[in-house]
């Protein structure tokens, strides 16, 4: 990075990079100012002093250089009616106007708070955990207006930082994304395998651990895919492009003991596919986000992940009790049948017999 002489709060706050590394979103700034500390031990105070400021500035919607330049305007203005000495200090007028900054940041949220849909927006602050059960869906709204819908068996950690530095969420199972746009905040969704960075976008994401491969689909947009591999692969992905990370075991463990070790140790992703849809496709028809209007699909899927997809789908718990099912693939689609309609149905593409106790279901050949 250019080298730029920096003397002032101001100096460190009308830099980009500076910008980047206090809001954490860009490795190489982050990485640069930490040695630019390091070798300017005696800026160290000033240097927090603009960190500070920029978080009280960054809760602005106006830019962090036109709101610099406001303020100084104000407090030449200032020393212009009361005949500053010359000596005062720009940095500690500085300083006092962050803080005045952010007593009137306090002062408008507490005199205009009682306006807002307090409850819900509290809610929303509490609410760092948002889980689904198997057979259950949920859509809402998060803070910044992003509109989620979780698939089932999922679950989405939010920061607790959310909307203020950045827009960080993480997920595990199946989520459906339209993302609200800011482009001084992106959008981050962490998962096992890759994480996913957007600016606003509608896409979905799929990474249930015990799968054998986790995928984001794009509908509209453009977002970034950085892989956790050895490798670190980032990808760009286009609308009706499907990326799919396939883990390193293709055989997939089908005991309970083998995959709580796979969920506690991960498994390595190694392959990374990228499938094109057409792009004339209607939305309704796209097997990725089918669930989300209330229809499992299933696309020449072996019985193990059929399996899967209809204990999350139907809240059940099936047993596959030979070996000879793992040769078995399906192709098929449901939307109202129940669980028994459902294997019916499966039992006229291949041979196999099942038995429901309750919520529990065995399955054998023939």
């Amino acid at each position: 990075m250019k080298e730029t002489s920096f003397v002032e709060i101001e100096d460190f706050l009308i830099d980009s990079t500076f910008q980047q590394y206090c809001a954490e979103e860009n490795s190489l700034s982050t990485a640069y100012w930490e040695r630019y500390i390091e070798d300017h031990p005696h800026q160290l105070e000033t240097i927090l002093q603009a960190k500070q400021l920029y978080h009280i500035l960054s809760a602005h919607a106006r830019p962090i250089p036109k709101q610099l330049a406001t303020l100084k305007e104000k407090i030449h203005a200032v020393e212009e009616r009361v005949s500053l000495p010359t000596k005062t200090s720009w940095r500690k007028w500085f300083a006092a106007a962050a803080i005045l900054l952010a007593v009137a940041t306090f002062s408008y949220w507490w005199i205009t708070g009682p306006e807002r849909t307090y409850n819900q927006t509290l809610a929303k602050i509490k609410q760092e955990v948002i889980k689904t059960k198997k057979g259950e869906k949920k859509q809402f709204t998060l803070m910044d207006g992003t509109i989620v819908t979780l698939n089932s068996a999922s679950e989405l950690r939010i920061s607790k930082t959310f909307n203020q530095e950045d827009r960080r969420v993480t997920l595990k199972g199946e989520g459906y994304f339209e993302v609200a746009k800011n482009a001084e905040k992106p959008f981050y969704v962490e998962t096992q395998d890759f994480d996913i960075r957007v600016l606003g976008t509608v896409f979905n994401v799929k990474s249930y651990p015990e799968d054998k491969e986790s995928e984001a689909f794009l509908l509209e947009g453009l977002i970034e895919m950085q892989s956790k591999d050895k490798n670190s692969n980032a990808i760009l992905i286009k609308p009706n492009q499907r990326v799919s990370i396939g883990r390193g075991n293709k055989q997939q463990q089908s005991t309970k003991q083998q995959q709580q070790h796979n969920r506690l140790k991960g498994i390595p992703a190694k392959e990374i596919l990228i499938h094109e849809l057409q792009d004339d496709l209607p939305a309704d028809e796209i097997a990725d986000i089918a669930w989300k209007n209330g229809r499992l699909v299933m696309t020449d899927q072996d019985f193990l992940e059929v399996k899967q997809l209809l204990e999350r789908w139907y809240n059940v718990e099936i047993e596959l009790n030979d070996a000879d099912l793992d040769a078995y693939r399906f192709t098929a689609t449901f939307s109202k049948e129940n669980i028994q309609q459902a294997l019916e149905a499966l039992q006229k593409v291949q041979p196999f017999k099942f038995k429901i106790y309750g919520e529990k279901i065995t399955i054998t050949k023939n």
